[in-house]
């Protein structure tokens, strides 16, 4: 590698360090209040549609009545008054991890809440996570998080009569990052050929 080429290094190694960690979150506090599923929002480029199976008016965004969801959350019932209903975000490019915050409409016993992952409709990972009470909260809350090689959409589900979620955070495949670091070894790799055809040409 040459003095020449170490720009160019250095670029890729940021942009590969950009690509590796950049995520979005979904908080609902740039949507007026009342919106109600079926809505899109868009973050850092990445687009997620928002709808449940009694659309239109399954979910809405209204202000938190919790304490670990701030702001405004997205939760049923929302126009359409229907309870027990199944929430679907779906994306435009694949993910890698998605993180949300949660409540469930219990004044007892927790009920579990289910995230569900598809990558073009095919199950690709599910996880089961239930709140707690917090001290000084009427609902129980808590967070729910899941991982797997790509997923374009997600499902979100409750034995609960109505569950409310908020900071949906996701992550990107991997696969830009690794496309980075393959022009990054290209880049160092040209450059040291470089080098090494100019020692020759200097010899010869």
């Amino acid at each position: 590698m040459t003095l020449k080429t170490l720009p160019a290094v250095l670029a890729a190694y940021t942009l590969c360090g950009i690509a590796a960690h950049a995520t979005s979150v979904f908080s609902f506090d740039n949507d007026s209040l009342g919106t109600a599923t079926t809505f899109t929002d868009t973050v850092n480029g990445l687009s997620a549609t928002f709808s449940s199976n009694a659309d239109p008016g399954g979910f809405v965004v209204y202000p938190s009545i919790f304490q670990t969801l701030t702001g405004n959350v997205l939760g049923d019932p929302g126009p359409a008054g229907q309870d027990g209903l199944t929430l679907s975000v779906n994306f435009s490019q694949a993910l890698s991890a998605v993180t949300l915050d949660f409540a469930t409409s219990d004044f007892f016993t927790p009920s579990p809440l289910t995230l569900n992952a598809y990558y073009n409709g095919t199950l690709v990972g599910t996880v089961t996570q239930t709140g707690q009470f917090l001290s000084g909260a009427s609902f129980p809350e808590g967070e729910i998080a899941l991982e797997a090689a790509a997923f374009n959409s997600f499902t979100v589900s409750s034995t609960a009569m109505d569950f409310a979620v908020d900071n949906i955070t996701v992550a990107p495949t991997p696969e830009p990052a690794s496309f980075c670091l393959l022009m990054l070894g290209l880049t160092v790799t040209g450059g040291a050929a470089l080098w090494r055809r100019r020692r020759q040409d200097l010899r010869g």
